[in-house]
């Protein structure tokens, strides 16, 4: 085995160990969602209404609430919109009052109350809701640079190396962002645990529920700036090896 293959093969186990650790704490709080709905406690109020109210007491009279529709739901749903101070609730989970949507709905009025408080890189939260799968272009760019060396062969490797550079920049710079973001996140699933528990509505066995919920939610979103972390070492390696290939081919 080519000695330059090994450190990427590592990285790449450890990628796959993530995924699989993902897997299973997004089926944990999966499983906890489940019992909330088969235990059926009663959310008589919509949504909207729930987040008006909780922003009301906390002093946040300023911040609006919106509820978005179906196509909208898919990119800006459960949103808090920072420079128009609007939480956004998702036609998916606006149509279930349910214990698991209203954490959510804690959650984003927690990011309104830090944006009251003045915590700054708010912004970096937004964009990963809506730019989080910017990554996902690196393979893409990757295969186009791979199709340009086959029909420009006189430049084998060339076009590879600066479409993966291409890719490699959009995959530090969003996980930049997610590192920026991370702290600010979990801050705001810590408020809006203290949200809902001071609501009163869950007895002793359903405040541990949500607890550990709220935990599953944290869990993942260090995990996806962990998964970040490694996918940039992972294409930084790959990029390195494939300039070593080609000088080598040059040479």
């Amino acid at each position: 085995m080519n000695a330059y293959l090994i450190p990427i093969l590592i990285v790449l186990g450890i990628l796959l160990l993530i995924f699989f650790y993902a897997s299973f704490v997004r089926s944990y709080a999966n499983s906890i969602t489940t019992w909330f709905a088969i235990k059926k406690l009663d959310i008589n109020k919509p949504l909207e209404d729930y987040a008006r109210l909780l922003l009301d007491e906390h002093g946040l009279q300023d911040v609006q609430v919106k509820k978005v529709g179906f196509f909208a739901s898919m990119f800006i749903g459960n949103t808090y919109k920072v420079s128009s101070k609007t939480i956004r609730i998702s036609w998916f989970a606006a149509r279930h009052s349910s214990v698991t949507t209203l954490a959510q709905v804690c959650r984003m009025v927690g990011l309104a109350k830090m944006h009251s408080d003045g915590v700054k890189g708010l912004k970096t939260v937004e964009f990963n809701r809506y730019f989080g799968w910017l990554p996902v272009l690196l393979l893409p760019l990757i295969i186009i640079g791979l199709i340009l060396d086959l029909i420009f062969m006189e430049s084998i490797g060339l076009y590879s190396i600066i479409f993966t550079c291409i890719g490699l920049a959009i995959t530090i710079f969003s996980f930049i962002i997610s590192m920026i973001a991370l702290k600010r996140e979990l801050r705001a699933y810590t408020i809006g645990e203290e949200i809902i528990t001071a609501m009163g509505i869950l007895n002793d066995e359903e405040t541990k529920k949500i607890g550990k919920l709220y935990s599953a939610w944290k869990r993942l979103v260090v995990i996806n700036a962990i998964f970040n972390a490694f996918e940039v070492i992972y294409f930084i390696l790959k990029l390195i090896l494939q300039i070593l290939s080609s000088a080598i081919k040059r040479g």
